[in-house]
This record gives structure tokens, sequence and C-alpha cells, in this order.
């Protein structure tokens, strides 16, 4: 028994120093971390419908919010192919023409560096990612879909589909699609 049990007039053992420190560090970071949890949950329950408008061949907008395809890469703006067409116009245009005006109905999976949500959507039953990659105006962008799109974009290439039946020089510019 030590001389604190003998004597509970006392009050219990003295407070430390660190006590004051390390204990509410303990609650602040517990709270932090539920905090996380509870945002990082709702992101990617979040669903976003409506119609949307084209804004390239991997970007779409709905109610004024720019959404970031998920898992598939569409060129940029100012890739040329051969007699001076513009990739990106063509691709947003096989976009446009896939929604024409329907709901697309997208399920947020995350948020990229630009504070853009990022999502997996739909116009009825065809999912935007598969459709784009499988008619050749997007490829798989494994480093973000994990292959997910791996199998269309096979497809298409060796169908000679969208781009992959194109001149398209540095179509992709600096962009690493190794997995």
């Amino acid at each position: 028994m030590s001389g604190w049990d003998k004597h509970p007039e006392y009050g219990g053992p003295p407070v430390r120093w660190w006590d004051y420190i390390v204990w509410p560090l303990v609650i602040v970071l517990i709270a932090f971390g539920i905090f996380q949890c509870s945002t990082q949950s709702q992101a990617q329950e979040r669903e976003i419908i409506g119609v949307a408008s084209v804004i390239d061949g991997d970007t779409i907008e709905i109610h004024g919010e720019h959404i970031r395809l998920w898992g598939f890469d569409a060129p940029e703006r100012g890739r040329r192919c051969a007699g001076g067409v513009s990739a990106k116009q063509v691709t947003s245009n096989a976009l446009d023409t896939l929604i024409a005006g329907r709901t697309v109905r997208c399920a947020v999976r995350d948020t990229d560096r630009h504070g853009r949500p990022v999502a997996m959507c739909r116009a009825g039953e065809t999912e935007l990612g598969a459709w784009m990659v499988e008619q050749g105006w997007a490829r798989d962008w494994p480093r973000y879909s994990n292959q997910f799109y791996a199998p269309q974009e096979t497809r298409a290439r060796a169908a000679g589909r969208g781009l992959w039946a194109m001149q398209c020089p540095n179509l992709w510019g600096n962009r690493s699609y190794a997995p």
C-alpha cells in the first residue's frame, strides 16, 4: 500500500507538468480523428445528380460544380491530331453526344488537387468512363483506376476506335500511364 492510499484526504497522486500537455493533446487528436473519419465518409457517400454540361472529355459540370470523371484521362487543350483536328474537341463532343441532355448521376469517390469532386458517373445505365475508354476517346489511367478500364482500352486499341484510329502524335503529353 502506497502512502497515498493510507491518506485519502490528500486527494491522490500529484499532477505532473506533462499531464497538462499530454492529456489535452490526446483529446485533441482523438477529436481530430473522429472529424476526419466523418468528413471522409460524407465525401465518399455524396452523390451529385442533374443535367450535365461537358467541360472536356473527362470533366462535366452539374449545378455549377465541375466534376472530374474518375479513372480515365482524355486529351487536354492544345493536343492535335492529323489535319489539325483538336483531340480535346472530338472527345468533348463524343461525351456530349453520349449524355445528350439526360440526367447524370455521379457517385463521388474522392477530391482532386483542385478541390473538385472526382466521381464515377452514369447517364442512364451507361457508365461514362467505361464508354469513353471503350469507344477510344479516352484511356485508362492506372495510377488512379488500378487498371479498372484496361480491358476497354485494349479492345478500343485493337479495334482502332476513336483516337486510336486517328494520327495523334504526343497526344497524352508527359503523363505516365504505367500501372
